[in-house]
């Protein structure tokens, strides 16, 4: 009997999602798939269906309008009936035995979310070739607190797109069904960061672990493609929410106000940028008249430009920012 399902968003993935699900079934645990297609434009929901008919721990749903991948993951977990949750995304696959490792490392203990370490590659890219997220040596086991947490997600500690955000991990469904964990649906980045952040807040017990198979494919275009400045003010919004909470401790206040500055420079710099296409000088000196932390983050950022200096350092090859 299946011990976990794996869920999987699915928006135009026609030339990704096959291969994705095909890993799913492939592994060697019995797994259940959720496949909730969000109005896809292509025929990725034709792809799943026909897989489906042919695999029986296939459920195909398609919401009724397009609603991102926070409403997606949340009607796949509301439809999950196993012990265990693990999302996956419709581009990327998984090794055979990640499942199987994951489930005998939190067999008999008390862990709510297991975070293995994922592996990240190029189109054609070998995964013995690929690099780790996280951590480019061992880790073990590491236990995680809101504040550890919190820090593994902020630049000046992990570096860029080390953050541990992007980790996907299994989760216990019992856990996440008392405290009504969800992830906000108006979000469109960062949303795994938040969730993993309030279920920690809720009492979570979270751990990390080396690579156990999860690979994350890279696509061109996908580390520069703009971020709406709206999502990013999401994104501040939740820093505040989360530092509103009652009863966290000092470290993590500590730790949340350092990723909002993070949070609250990118969104100033957005807004900068809107405001020179919209030739607004005024709504550009404008951006400036915020705390200083984050007005001197500003100011680095446009010497960096105006040197042609890289915003973020340049990190392990082809995986630099644009």
């Amino acid at each position: 009997m299946a011990e976990v399902t794996l869920i999987i968003p699915c928006y135009n993935a026609a030339d990704t999602i096959a291969g994705t699900i095909e890993s799913a079934i492939a592994q060697t645990v019995p797994v259940r798939i959720i496949v909730v297609d969000d109005c896809s434009t292509d025929n990725s929901f034709e792809v799943v269906a026909a897989l489906a008919e042919q695999h029986p721990q296939i459920k195909l749903f398609r919401q009724a309008v397009n609603g991102g991948p926070g409403k997606a993951r949340n009607t796949g977990l509301r439809l999950a009936e196993t012990v265990w949750v693990a999302g996956l995304d419709s581009d990327d696959f998984l090794e055979p035995e990640r499942m199987e490792r994951l489930l005998a490392h939190v067999a008999g203990r008390e862990v709510d979310f297991l975070m293995d370490d994922i592996i990240r590659i190029w189109p054609g890219q070998r995964v013995d070739d690929g690099v780790r997220v996280w951590r480019d040596g061992p880790v073990g086991t590491v236990a995680m607190d809101l504040a550890a947490f919190v820090r593994e997600n902020t630049l000046k500690h992990t570096g860029f797109r080390r953050e541990i955000g992007y980790l996907k991990p299994l989760m216990r469904t019992a856990f996440l069904r008392k405290h009504g964990l969800e992830f906000r649906e108006d979000m469109r980045l960062a949303e795994d960061y938040e969730f993993y952040a309030r279920a920690l807040v809720a009492g979570a017990r979270l751990e990390v672990v080396d690579p156990c198979g999860y690979i994350a494919l890279n696509r061109e275009g996908s580390l520069s493609k703009a971020v709406p400045t709206k999502a990013m003010e999401k994104v501040v919004a939740a820093d505040r929410a989360l530092l509103a909470t009652p009863g966290i401790s000092t470290a993590a206040r500590a730790a949340l106000r350092e990723h909002l500055t993070q949070s609250q420079i990118d969104l100033q710099w957005m807004r900068l940028i809107d405001s020179v296409r919209a030739r607004s000088l005024p709504r550009a000196f404008g951006v400036l008249m915020t705390r200083p932390a984050v007005a001197a983050g500003v100011i680095l950022r446009l010497v960096k430009h105006a040197l042609k200096i890289p915003i973020y350092p340049e990190e392990r090859g082809k995986m630099a920012a644009a």
